[in-house]
């Protein structure tokens, strides 16, 4: 089996349950409002009773707590991800591992489609249930694993200019290593969800899906780099547009259409790229662990 018939099938099971994915993704959002609701919940209070009855104060002192966030992500992200500070990487953690919780739950779904042809919306919320401990942990792994030693790199780069900015013509080279570092990284984590989903620790799945990336380099990095193309397709015309050619503070007709085709990507990966790649992912971890089974391709 090559990865093209995995990505191709992958499509024809997103095709055929796209509504339940769906349903499933909207109440993923309302769950993760709530969330982010409860979590912020003290800042806000703490905000208000710093300064009641004046909504402007009230505006400022919440600002203040998102600084470390700001910094993070500011008008030069690459920068901002250098020099953004541990302060940043304190948000990253609590996000990718509620996000980790979220996406593990579609994994789950996707776990059922392969094996059985579909799938129902509230499925994901048992796996989200299930594997509360799973998830959370394995999104730990992942933030520390992916931005930890790029954020140390970085470090040394930007303290060359007082952690302000990286030293001039190295924008280029961290970017391209970067790419190459999340690209390589990420291709071999691509199998820790699926892994996770099927009950082993975040930790073994972590190995499992190194193990199993190893052995299957051309079938993974096949699939993964299909997404990724994907991906740059519709989002890399708005980014180099930003870049090489817009007017600063202007929106001229180029940009606008390089963004009308991002929005279109994005629906098409809402709709579509992004459970054909939980549903990739989860048949090449099932094939290759023996437990796909023999069930038919879904008409296309």
């Amino acid at each position: 089996m090559s990865f093209m018939d995995d990505v191709k099938i992958s499509f024809g099971y997103a095709k055929k349950n796209m509504l339940s994915f769906l349903l499933a993704m909207f109440g993923m959002i309302i769950l993760v409002g709530i969330i982010i609701l409860i979590v912020m919940s003290p800042l806000l209070v703490m905000a208000w009773l710093a300064n009641p009855g004046d909504p402007e104060a009230f505006g400022l002192t919440l600002a203040s707590y998102f600084q470390g966030l700001s910094g993070f992500m500011g008008s030069n992200p690459l920068v901002g991800f250098f020099a953004g500070g541990a302060i940043g990487l304190l948000f990253l953690i609590p996000i990718f591992a509620i996000g980790t919780w979220i996406f593990g739950a579609i994994y789950g779904m996707s776990a059922e489609i392969v094996k059985t042809g579909g799938t129902h919306a509230e499925s994901a919320f048992g796996y989200l249930r299930r594997n509360l401990v799973s998830y959370l942990a394995a999104g730990i792994l992942w933030s520390l694993v992916l931005f930890l030693p790029m954020w140390i790199v970085g470090l040394g780069a930007t303290a060359l200019t007082g952690f302000s900015s990286l030293p001039a013509g190295w924008g280029w080279p961290m970017a391209i290593i970067t790419f190459l570092y999340f690209y390589i990284l990420g291709g071999f984590l691509m199998l820790h969800l699926p892994a996770t989903t099927d009950g082993k620790s975040a930790l073994d799945s972590l190995k499992t899906s190194f193990t199993l990336t190893k052995e299957n380099m051309g079938r993974v990095f096949g699939a993964w780099t299909i997404f990724i193309i994907l991906i740059a397709i519709f989002f890399a015309p708005v980014a180099l547009y930003a870049v090489y050619f817009m007017t600063p503070g202007v929106i001229d007709l180029g940009f606008g259409i390089t963004i009308a085709w991002a929005a279109i990507g994005f629906f098409v990966l809402i709709l579509f790229a992004l459970p054909a790649m939980f549903l990739t992912f989860t048949r090449i971890y099932l094939s290759v662990t023996g437990k796909l089974g023999q069930q038919e391709s879904p008409a296309s």
